[in-house]
């Protein structure tokens, strides 16, 4: 088995609302927000300490957007049947020249490594039913389905990933 590449994940500064702003242009990302600006919605959670954004990169080339935060801290929430401590996701790769190459389960699988060395006991993620691709990247990253939610931003497949033994 191939082993993952490495990635890496810088916080996001305001300098890269321009980069959010154009990958949520492409119709694949932006047809799954509802928040028509949504990197404005990033710019001002940025000191938010429930919440961590990232940007992926590849050998120092920017490929995706990663959020991580304590899902205790937004109630009610569609992931609190989690475990305090468990952190939930929100991810698009935004660069076109990384799909299809299985960077997107492999950046999860190293974030998810992440969070787990520094404590957390599970992570959740909820994409909407229709997205079949992010719901088979988020497969080989390692969540498992649980359940189909309505939530205040529409339905959602609610996905999980504990931590390894």
């Amino acid at each position: 088995m191939e082993k993952d590449p490495v990635f890496g994940f810088r916080r996001v500064t305001p300098a890269d609302a321009p980069l959010l702003r154009g990958w949520l242009e492409a119709p694949r990302v932006s047809r799954w927000f509802d928040e028509p600006d949504y990197a404005s919605v990033v710019m001002r959670q940025l000191d938010d300490p429930a919440l961590r954004c990232w940007i992926v990169t590849l050998e120092g080339v920017a490929l995706a957007y990663l959020q991580d935060y304590d899902i205790h801290a937004w109630q009610p929430h569609p992931l609190d049947f989690l475990p305090k401590g468990a952190r939930g996701i929100d991810t698009f790769v935004g660069s076109e020249t990384a799909m299809g190459r299985g960077l997107g389960p492999a950046y999860l699988r190293a974030h998810a490594a992440r969070c787990f060395a520094e404590g957390a006991p599970a992570l959740g993620i909820d994409p909407h039913p229709d997205n079949a691709p992010a719901i088979r990247a988020y497969e080989k990253a390692g969540f498992r389905e649980t359940r189909e939610v309505e939530t205040d931003h529409g339905r959602a497949l609610l996905m999980v990933r504990d931590r390894p033994e």
